[in-house]
């Protein structure tokens, strides 16, 4: 199968290469996280333990040996990440354009970017020993239910994951991703690894990001910040559910399928517009 040629993000690398390095860098750490993420989970499913999200799996790190320089690469990994995110939004060097859908796109990538440089704080915080503090998704709930319109936003924010949720469907059932990705230099079994990957783990992430969305709505329209959900509590809903020791290895297997491909995709992404 062909796959239409897309322009690269930067046409003068000489001038850019400290952007290339961040994101190559970032989908490195980012691929780190959620193989943790999908392991702890695993290992809860088969022994019964709880669920981890991103803070887990990079509180993890911190407990390997070298934990304190890990936890700073990962971290100055997931910060690069964040700003590359930025530039993807704000540049638009991909040429999404300003219409709906090209709009829609660039606030994905800003608030992709917001929440990867929280992750990236939460990892120099632990390298350093501070205290993270606050529980996550309910934390920032809270504070912004307590701002005017708090609970209209918090909707608004919910409807837009589930809006994310749909379009990691749509990119695995469609093979969407495979523009943003340099296939001609794969060789054919490492083009049929990355497809599969990406498949997988695109759909692990929409079914937790439906879970997060779905909970942001229930918590405006109670106006309860206790009813959100982080991917912890997502995944720890999905263990829940009939079937859930099933369900939950099926998900969480498929988020470790998700950071091998944002392995993979340090090295063949098109870096002008995300694979995932």
């Amino acid at each position: 199968m062909e796959f239409p040629v897309q322009r690269e993000m930067f046409t003068q690398p000489e001038n850019n290469g400290w952007v290339r390095t961040l994101a190559r860098f970032g989908f490195a750490a980012k691929g780190v996280v959620y193989v943790l993420i999908g392991a702890l989970s695993l290992q809860a499913a088969f022994s019964g333990g709880g669920t981890a999200g991103g803070r887990e799996a990079v509180g993890l790190l911190g407990e390997q040996p070298f934990g304190q320089a890990l936890l700073f690469l990962v971290g100055i990994g997931l910060l690069g990440y964040a700003l590359w995110r930025e530039v993807l939004a704000l540049k638009d060097p991909g040429h999404v354009g300003n219409d709906a859908k090209g709009t829609a796109e660039r606030v994905g990538w800003a608030v992709s970017g917001v929440i990867s440089a929280g992750l990236a704080l939460t990892a120099f915080q632990l390298a350093l020993g501070q205290d993270t503090g606050g529980d996550g998704a309910r934390t920032w709930v809270g504070k912004v239910m307590e701002q005017p319109f708090g609970g209209v936003l918090v909707g608004a924010a919910g409807l837009a994951v589930i809006g994310v949720a749909v379009q990691q469907f749509r990119k695995a059932m469609k093979s969407r991703f495979a523009k943003d990705l340099s296939t001609q230099g794969m060789s054919p079994p490492e083009r049929t690894w990355v497809f599969r990957m990406a498949r997988v783990g695109l759909v692990s992430r929409g079914v937790v990001f439906s879970i997060i969305g779905a909970a942001l709505i229930k918590a405006a329209l109670a106006h309860d910040p206790g009813e959100s959900k982080g991917v912890r509590e997502a995944l720890s809903t999905v263990a829940d559910s009939p079937f859930g020791t099933a369900l939950l290895v099926l998900v969480a297997a498929g988020l470790c399928a998700y950071g091998v491909y944002m392995f993979f995709c340090t090295k063949y992404s098109k870096l002008a517009h995300p694979a995932a």
